[in-house]
């Protein structure tokens, strides 16, 4: 009996614990032979496919054994609603020291593993001589410029990074920040509510 060549769709489904500590894994066609010492392979070999591909594609390697795809870094960001409260006049600074108020960011540990990032923030009001702006809710020509130092306990980073600085984060999945705010309020400043919104990045530093 002759069999025609055919082509297929193949839909594979692997459970992420059974190859958690694999980078991806490979795909090959072949014939199962039962009874046999062996099976017939595709001789174009396979593809090698890594886990958690975003938007549901795959990230395919065409030389897996000198260039295999690595683990896309996916990490979350958790940050509380700051209130700083009544703002003197003059220089002053307020720290948030409690976990439920740091800022937290999650990830698989062994992913960020001999990797340093660049953790910066966007203000919603912008930023002006390195410093971020709490804008009067009622009226947006007042403004209290300011900025955020975040320490992690055994590293310290100070937003804006202008400069790009990169620190490493922690193995164990999750590094949070205390921060410190740190306010310019001018003597001609209007009382009332003042707010901004921060929008964290988090990047690999390459």
């Amino acid at each position: 009996m002759k069999e025609e060549a055919f082509v297929a769709n193949v839909e594979v489904l692997i459970k992420n614990s059974r190859v958690s500590a694999w980078p991806a894994v490979a795909i090959q066609a072949a014939n199962y032979v039962a009874h046999t010492s062996g099976h017939v392979v595709e001789i174009k070999g396979g593809a090698y496919i890594a886990r958690d591909g975003r938007n549901g594609n795959c990230m395919v390697a065409k030389e897996p054994e000198t260039s295999a795809p690595p683990l896309p870094i996916q990490i979350k960001v958790s940050a509380p609603d700051w209130n700083l409260g009544e703002l003197p006049q003059g220089d002053a600074t307020k720290t948030f020291t409690n976990s439920a108020e740091q800022l937290c960011f999650t990830y698989t540990g062994t992913a960020v593993g001999g990797k340093l990032f660049v953790i910066n923030a966007e203000s919603a009001n912008g930023v002006s001589g390195n410093r971020y702006r709490l804008k009067h809710i009622e009226d947006p020509t007042q403004t209290v410029p300011y900025k955020v130092t975040l320490d992690s306990g055994t590293a310290k980073l100070s937003l804006p990074n202008g400069s790009n600085t990169a620190l490493a984060l922690n193995s164990s999945g999750k590094t949070c920040f205390a921060p410190t705010f740190e306010t310019s309020v001018g003597g001609r400043v209007k009382d009332g509510d003042y707010v901004d919104t921060l929008t964290f990045t988090v990047v690999t530093k390459t």
